[in-house]
């Protein structure tokens, strides 16, 4: 027999004044299991007014899956709430999908009982503008929001007159027993750097530049100060960029930046990275290397033993048309093999896009706009989502198949509230 459970919004009201709450159940369309399989992150967009009653929830919201008693020993499953941020985006409950059977699931929503786990927090060092986020006391990436400086023993840029010295990049990012699986600044291509977003022709006007290989234009900070949350469910990193081209540093683009991190659950992480590019000036494109087509949302990965990269890219026609990068292998400080998937969301211009690999030096990307060049608005961003899934082991093809599915098709989502 399957029962409502009761949304108690534990407020420090008395018992009785508990009880009046109405009842709130989320159904959840899981259909293949693929979320629950992978334990992929879920949100539902909300009017918090009208379900809370204010625009606040109550402390320590969670699910309870509906399939009995309640102390029957289903496990909480925490909730983060998300608040409306206006021409931006919606209110969003958010939970990591526990695992159960395919198709619909039941769950009530309820308050007052902290979940598991110990959280995800943001740590800002303000000298160094940079992020560093954490579950607990384990390292989970750090963005760096402001220019890192060029190590000592790097060899001069290849252009004279420029400097190697950027930002707005993910490095470290850690595997699950604490590994740096990303290189910054290797010997080979002092220009690379961990998991990055750039482009090789960085066209204003008649005026190319490059800031893939940080020639003559570069992403700041801009005045906005970076913005980060915490909570059970994920961290996350907003950061607001302009690029600046040439000498006199003429503001030609907008950059968003939306780094969420999700907690470990069975060695494995997921994390998603969302760019926006605005124009800021007329004229303003991006493009692929010529000839190459190499640049976009990339990976430089840290040198490692018996390496494993896996593009998969279905046969056209084929539907759905699935696509990813992994990269695996034995990283200095791991206990075994260990690794990164890289997937592009299906709604990116083009998708999917090309998957290059380049094993000579530790890079893998899809690569977008490959060898076009893709003008820029000044009135609607160009939005680019990408999610990394850090794992333990080597590829295990299945598990890619459910991350994928689960990011594309995500579980749909209703709230009945009685």
């Amino acid at each position: 027999m399957r029962m409502i459970v009761p949304l108690l919004f534990c407020l420090g009201l008395s018992g009785a004044e508990a009880a009046t709450a109405g009842d709130v159940t989320l159904r959840v369309w899981d259909l293949d299991g693929s979320a629950a399989r992978v334990g992929a992150p879920v949100f539902v967009e909300i009017d918090a007014r009208d379900l809370f009653g204010k625009e606040e929830p109550p402390p320590n919201l969670y699910l309870l899956e509906i399939d009995g008693a309640p102390d029957a020993g289903t496990p909480l499953v925490s909730v983060q709430f998300e608040p409306h941020v206006p021409g931006v985006r919606p209110a969003r409950l958010w939970w990591l999908m526990p695992e159960g059977q395919a198709g619909e699931r039941r769950f009530g929503l309820s308050a007052g009982r902290e979940g598991p786990g110990p959280g995800l927090g943001n740590h800002y060092d303000w000298d160094r503008r940079q992020v560093n986020v954490l579950e607990g006391s384990t390292r989970v990436l750090r963005y760096n929001h402001g220019s890192v400086p060029v190590p000592e023993g790097t060899h001069p840029h290849f252009a004279a007159g420029e400097s190697y010295e950027r930002g707005d990049y993910i490095h470290p990012l850690y595997g699950p027993h604490g590994e740096e699986l990303t290189e910054d600044y290797p010997k080979d291509h002092p220009h690379h750097r961990g998991v990055w977003w750039s482009w090789p022709v960085t066209r204003w006007k008649d005026r190319v530049a490059d800031i893939w290989a940080v020639v003559g234009v570069w992403s700041r900070p801009a005045d906005v100060p970076c913005r980060w949350t915490v909570g059970r469910v994920c961290a996350t990193v907003e950061a607001d960029n302009v690029w600046k081209f040439g000498k006199q540093e003429y503001p030609i683009v907008r950059e968003r930046v939306l780094i969420r991190a999700f907690p470990e659950r069975d060695g494995c992480r997921f994390l998603d990275v969302e760019v926006q590019l605005t124009a800021l000036a007329d004229d303003v494109a991006i493009g692929g290397r010529p000839k190459a087509g190499y640049g976009g949302f990339s990976l430089r990965a840290a040198p490692c033993e018996d390496r494993k990269i896996t593009l998969h890219l279905d046969p056209e026609g084929s539907d759905p048309r699935r696509s990813w990068i992994d990269y695996s292998g034995l990283f200095t400080g791991g206990q075994g093999k260990s690794g990164v998937a890289i997937f592009e969301h299906v709604t990116n211009p083009d998708y999917p896009n090309p998957l290059h690999e380049y094993p000579g030096c530790n890079c893998v990307m899809p690569a977008y706009p490959e060898m076009r060049e893709v003008v820029l608005s000044k009135d609607e961003p160009l939005v680019l989502k990408h999610r990394l899934w850090v794992h333990p082991g080597g590829p295990d093809q299945s598990k890619l198949a459910d991350v994928w599915t689960a990011y594309a098709k995500p579980p749909k989502v209703t709230i009945e509230k009685q």
